[in-house]
C-alpha cells in the first residue's frame, strides 16, 4: 500500500472575487487532477497508488472534504490542465498529479468532530496548525479514521 497524504485547498482569488475552497475542490475532482507547486514540501515523495485526503481551509468552510487515489507521479501541468486552473494561488502552480479515483463528500468533516481520534491532532491546543502548508504526510491509521468517519454507521 502507498503513502497517505493530506492536500490542502484554500479559497482562491480571481479578479477581486473569492472562489470558495469547496468550489475549487469540486473542480479539481471533476477534472481528476490536483495542481501543486514543484517546490512544495513532500511533492517529490508522491507516487502512484498513494492515498490523499482533501482538507478545505476556507473562510466559510473547513474540514476534510473527500479523498483520492494518485494515478501519476508529479509532472509539469499539461496545457489541458492549465485551462482548468482558475484563480490564485493555483495559477502560480507548475506541477500536477492525476487521480485514478477522487470523491468529494456532501459535507466536510470538521477537525473538532475528529478530536483526539487522529494521531496528528493528539495533544494539540490548536487543531489547525498541522494543516498549514499544501501537502501533509499522515499515517494510514489517520487516513482510515477519516474515511470511516465519513461512512454512515
Amino acid at each position: 500500500m502507498g503513502s497517505h497524504w493530506v492536500f490542502i485547498v484554500k479559497d482562491h482569488k480571481l479578479m477581486g472575487r473569492t472562489i470558495p475552497a469547496m468550489e475549487v475542490l469540486k473542480d479539481r475532482v471533476k477534472n481528476k487532477f490536483w495542481s501543486l507547486s514543484s517546490k512544495a514540501r513532500n511533492v517529490k515523495k508522491i507516487k502512484p497508488g498513494d492515498y490523499v485526503l482533501f482538507y478545505i481551509t476556507g473562510k466559510d468552510e473547513r474540514g476534510f472534504g473527500g479523498y483520492g487515489v494518485i494515478a501519476t507521479e508529479p509532472h509539469p501541468v499539461t496545457p489541458e490542465q492549465r485551462f482548468h486552473i482558475v484563480g490564485m494561488p493555483s495559477e502560480a502552480f507548475d506541477y500536477a498529479v492525476d487521480f485514478s479515483e477522487a470523491v468529494v463528500w456532501d459535507k466536510p468533516i470538521a477537525l473538532e468532530e475528529l478530536g483526539d481520534k487522529l494521531s496528528i491532532l493528539k495533544g494539540r491546543r490548536s487543531l489547525k496548525i498541522p494543516f498549514r502548508g499544501s501537502i501533509i504526510k499522515i499515517t494510514e491509521e489517520d487516513f482510515q479514521t477519516v474515511i470511516q468517519y465519513e461512512k454512515p454507521p
